[in-house]
């Protein structure tokens, strides 16, 4: 199929920022809605309501928030901050009006708590697909000695050359001139001159003398960036591996996780959630989270001859599942407790929301952003 015919929609909680679609490339760049931006700020703090009857009281619980704020009160903060004296500089609040600009911009608008961008890329047919697929490993730590996608069409040239093979034998310098006069006798009489003045600087630069200097320049690099690339992975842990992943080949980028894994606690009571807890909130139960001694980055899907990367595919396994709880943002209940002293009765009411979890919130889950690239997956493999 040719990309620029490929739909993408989008679940209800994202929004598309920009999107190019060409035959061969498809781009999408969007964000997701943080469910707690168009809410009531009044509902993530404590409300005490006025009662007719001095014996009863009646308070309603901030909602705790499950993912970062979105934008809009992140500006707010900070402002709050300036006029309370906490930042007291000169021009701060433009200063902060300004750099949310730029990153409502440059990340997502203010509404949003995560971005994202997929890009998909078609090649001629699945050989040059899955080389190019392959490089993405390979580049990092070989530079100049990956294979050439689909190989170099020249006379004599070997399969699976490499980039730096191409520069080490006399190939190119020999076919490249010949082959371009060959393409000057097919061109228009206007563009001949032009093409002309073309070859003469391209002789002159695959001389001899500038040939042996540009091989000496590319094994000096080569080999200065393969050393720190090494250097780099090594201090890291890091190293780049095929694999699959949802049931299509796959480039991911493995890592150390730098957090140790968490001691287990006994408590000798069962109901016990930790300090600082407000006993008047029901606890959020514990969903099973086995600990990675690995952080998954997944770089590349490969599916026939298209390759998809960008930034969403190589921060998916970080995201939380689904069934993390959470406190509701629409749904509450009443806990209604009483207690006697000096002979009267007095009625406390406390409004709490209910325990949920970030599927059925509308926060950002790793369940959603995979189903976004199974639709597409669907569609590229028809």
């Amino acid at each position: 199929m040719l990309l620029k015919d490929l739909k993408i929609n989008l679940p209800k909680n994202w929004k598309e920022i920009s999107r190019s679609a060409q035959e061969d490339s498809f781009y999408l760049k969007f964000y997701h809605i943080n469910p707690a931006a168009h809410l009531d700020p009044k509902l993530f703090q404590d409300q005490i309501f006025s009662s007719p009857n001095s014996n009863v009281s009646k308070v309603r619980l901030a909602i705790p928030v499950a993912s970062k704020a979105p934008l809009k009160d992140f500006r707010e903060g900070m402002k709050g901050a300036i006029d309370s004296g906490f930042m007291p500089f000169k021009g701060a609040t433009q200063k902060i009006d300004n750099l949310c600009k730029k990153m409502a911009m440059g990340y997502y608008p203010e509404d949003g708590d995560f971005s994202g961008d997929i890009l998909i890329t078609r090649h001629p047919n699945e050989e040059i697909a899955r080389q190019s697929f392959k490089n993405i490993a390979l580049l990092p730590t070989q530079r100049f000695n990956a294979p050439i996608p689909g190989g170099v069409q020249i006379p004599g040239a070997p399969e699976n050359m490499t980039f730096a093979e191409l520069f080490e034998t006399d190939i190119y310098e020999k076919y490249m001139p010949g082959h371009l006069e060959k393409m000057k006798e097919h061109m228009p009489v206007e563009q001949k001159a032009m093409a002309e003045e073309q070859i003469k600087k391209l002789k002159e630069l695959m001389s001899k003398e500038q040939m042996e200097k540009i091989r000496a320049e590319i094994e000096k690099a080569q080999k200065q960036l393969q050393e720190e690339k090494k250097a780099n992975l090594g201090k890291s842990g890091a190293e780049y591996k095929e694999t699959k992943y949802l049931g299509y080949d796959a480039i991911c980028l493995e890592s150390k996780n730098p957090t140790p894994p968490p001691n287990p606690i006994k408590s000798k009571n069962p109901s016990d959630v930790g300090g600082g807890f407000d006993d008047r909130y029901d606890p959020l139960p514990k969903i099973s989270k086995p600990y990675k001694d690995r952080i998954i980055n997944y770089q590349a899907l490969l599916i026939k001859n298209f390759i998809i990367t960008g930034n969403l595919l190589w921060q998916i396994d970080s995201l939380p599942p689904g069934d993390t709880p959470c406190y509701s943002l629409t749904k509450s209940k009443k806990k209604i407790s009483t207690y006697r002293e000096g002979g009267m009765t007095f009625e406390d009411i406390t409004i709490t929301p209910i325990v949920s979890n970030y599927k059925k919130e509308g926060y950002l889950y790793k369940e959603e952003v995979e189903e976004i690239f199974k639709k597409i997956l669907v569609q590229l493999e028809r």
